[in-house]
Order: C-alpha cells, then structure tokens, then sequence
C-alpha cells in the first residue's frame, strides 16, 4: 500500500525524470523537500541518489548520498584525464586555483559533469539535486552555455555539449521549485521560473509552498478582546495570508503547485511525509 501511494505521490510531484534539481531561496526549506523526495522515491522501490553540495546536509537517513565539493570534484577530473599523481600537487601549489580564475565557470561545468556521470551510470533510478539557492543554481546551470562558446573543441567544448543536452532534455531532467508562502519568496520564485524557462531552457517539473501554517477558522463564538480572540484572529490572518499566497503562485507558474504543512522539526520529516501519503488517496481518486 505505501509503495503505491510513494508512486502516486512521486508521479504528482515529479514526473518520471532522471534527475531532479530541487532549489528555491535560502530560508525556504529545499534541503528538507529534497530528502523528503528522495525517501519517497525509495519508498516507491527506487534507488535514489542524493546529490548535496555542502558537508553540512544532515544525516543520510539511510538514503545513499554524495558530497560533490569543487576542489574535489576537479581533482578527480585531473587524477583520471592523465595527470595521477600530479594532479595533488596541482591543487596544493595553487595551480588549479590559478586556472579555474583563468577559465571562469570550469568548477561549475566539472560538477555537472559529474551529476552527469551519476545520472548515466545505470545505478540509481533517481539522482536528486539538493541545488544551490536559487541565484546561484542559474549561474551554475549557465556555466555550459558560457564555456561552450568559448571552446569550440575539445574536452571542454564536449563536456559544455553533453551537460547542456542533459540539461535541456526534458524527459530526463526537471527543476522543482520550492518557495514560501509569502510575497518576496513567491516573487522571486516567478522570476528563477522565468530564467529557468526562458534563457535556459530547463523544464521546471512543479512548485512546492512549504512550511503551509494549518487552516484555521475564524470562531465567532469568543468573547471580543479576550485573548482567545485574538490570537484565533491572528491564526485566521496568517492562513488566509498564506492561501492567498499560494494562490497568487498558481497564478505566476503554469506548473502543478503543491502545498506541503509546516513541520515543527524540519530535518524529521515524518509529518510531511504523512501528509503527502493522506493526499495519495484523493490524487489517486482524481
């Protein structure tokens, strides 16, 4: 029954891409939607990969993961393109420092590369991006197009051409936006859609409003003034804040939108994972 659900759950969310980059502003909660998404996929029967960019993603959750550092990233480019043993002492002499300068978004364009290389390797059904924020996700994804038209030939000119027809393959790669229910995060969210949509052609799969506070009713049967009063005005304003918010974000994106509640303990994301294996049974019902 939950690997069932898990596949509903996931077929609503994402599709059925190879890889997923999951990105939004700092703040919003994307590292906690990416581990959500992964443990869902590995609950549906699939073998997730989670990619992280930082050495401070949390626990594996018993979820397979990798840390793609840059430094590391080019060294292991360098140890198996011919230089072995060198390539250590390129990084420790400042060499590699000096060309990454020298050839702006190099770093960039090795670690999708490798992305790439985990996604072409047959092992895992799903490789899950818990991307930069979003700023820095567009200046990574762009790197291709930048070196591509600086190197016509060459390795560099082949990696530029395979990572952007990864990138653009909109079967096998999709972007999931997460965002707030608030006006500077929606706003920002509709403007990375555009950028994603428009000046790189990268197919964004939906877009998820997270930390959703719990519906509440306005009670008319309080006394006025009293402190039960005004805190449930205050919970009444802050839900209907946040609906109108995430109505104003199906209006911005043409993509599926989904709501998901806020938990209290983000890195333990058992309540949203309950809530989304509730909402199974009506997507299923649809």
């Amino acid at each position: 029954m939950q690997t069932a659900k898990a596949r509903i759950i996931l077929s609503e969310l994402i599709g059925d891409p190879r890889l997923v980059l999951v990105t939004g502003k700092g703040g919003v909660g994307k590292s906690s939607v990416a581990r959500l998404i992964a443990r869902i996929a590995q609950t549906a029967g699939l073998k997730p990969l989670l990619v992280l960019f930082d050495e401070f993603g949390g626990e594996s959750d018993g979820i397979e993961q990798v840390i793609l550092l840059p430094d590391a990233v080019m060294l292991e480019y360098l140890e198996t393109h011919g230089f072995g043993p060198l390539a250590q002492r390129l990084l420790k002499s400042g060499v590699i420092d000096a060309v990454s300068t020298a050839i702006p978004g190099i770093r960039d364009l090795l670690v999708l590369a490798k992305i790439k290389q985990l996604v072409n390797s047959g092992i895992y059904d799903l490789v899950l991006v818990d991307a930069p924020a979003s700023g820095h996700l567009l200046s990574l994804l762009s790197s291709p197009d930048g070196l591509g038209a600086i190197a016509t030939d060459g390795p560099i000119a082949s990696q530029s051409a395979d990572v952007i027809a990864l990138l653009r393959d909109q079967e096998l790669t999709g972007v999931v936006l997460v965002t707030l229910p608030e006006e500077t995060p929606v706003q920002e969210t509709s403007e990375v859609y555009t950028n994603l949509t428009t000046l790189l052609a990268t197919h964004v799969l939906s877009c998820v409003v997270n930390r959703m506070p719990a519906m509440v009713h306005r009670l008319d049967d309080l006394m006025p003034g009293s402190a039960e009063d005004r805190a449930n005005q205050y919970l009444t304003s802050r839900s209907d804040f946040a609906q109108a918010q995430v109505q104003v974000v199906r209006g911005l994106l043409p993509v599926p939108v989904f709501e998901f509640p806020f938990v209290e303990n983000a890195t333990q994301p058992t309540k949203a994972a309950k809530y989304l294996f509730d909402q199974a049974d009506r997507w299923e019902m649809q």
